[in-house]
């Protein structure tokens, strides 16, 4: 009697056991997909800022892997403070070396089933003391090849009663992609949302919140309070 208890108890150790296996092989592609698909790091201070004019900037390598592209910087006038910056993206089709095409932003992370493109990215000075949005592209090192980056920096103003509020901002950081296998809907270039968050700390102006949250230079100009927050005091 003793010995078939002890097989028993054995038997529910084996099947515990496998279990706890079985259990493991499930679930270690999760844990493998889960680590390839941690956001970039947010310091950006060793990154290569593309400094752009007003116009059509050529670029010769592009994608770090000899495509060119044209990124046209245009001013809408609002003749108001509430004009903006126009950010467009144009790259060659990968066959043609004539054929200009958009280079769209997918704002729905890393999912190209129901991702939103836009066409374009803006940003939003206000009177440069208080800047709503800040626009910048960049390269970093990825996987050993230097690859274009595009962030946008808004300030959330909708609880806000005035544009010298203190308030958090939305980050988006974008790295380029190509559409390889040609899927139907999408452009043969695109910039992938790899990162979106909320800033815990609260600015009065956009370009000081990437200063303090990316570590990314203020523009040559900044006009805004160069105290951390970018608040006046």
């Amino acid at each position: 009697m003793e010995d078939r208890h002890c097989q028993r108890g054995l038997d529910t150790m084996k099947l515990r056991a496998n279990f706890f296996l079985m259990l493991v092989a499930m679930l270690s592609p999760l844990w493998v997909s889960s680590a390839k698909a941690k956001p970039i790091t947010r310091d950006l201070s060793d990154s290569v800022q593309i400094d752009l004019v007003h116009g059509i900037n050529q670029i010769a390598d592009f994608d770090g892997k000899g495509h060119a592209a044209q990124i046209v910087y245009a001013w809408r006038e609002n003749m108001n403070a509430h004009g903006y910056s126009v950010y467009s993206v144009l790259m060659l089709r990968p066959e043609t070396k004539n054929d200009w095409n958009l280079v769209t932003f997918e704002t729905h992370d890393r999912s190209r089933k129901n991702g939103t493109q836009i066409d374009s990215i803006t940003d939003a000075p206000f009177d440069g003391e208080q800047a709503v949005a800040s626009v910048r592209f960049l390269k970093v090192e990825r996987n050993g090849r230097s690859v274009p980056m595009a962030i946008t920096a808004r300030r959330d103003l909708s609880s806000a009663e005035s544009y010298v509020d203190a308030v958090p901002v939305e980050f988006s950081l974008y790295l380029l992609a190509e559409n390889g296998d040609a899927v139907p809907g999408w452009p043969y270039y695109y910039f992938d949302r790899t990162d979106h968050f909320r800033s815990d700390r609260r600015y009065c102006n956009s370009d000081m919140a990437l200063a303090q949250e990316l570590r990314l230079p203020l523009p040559q100009g900044y006009e805004g309070p160069k105290t951390k927050d970018g608040c006046g005091r």
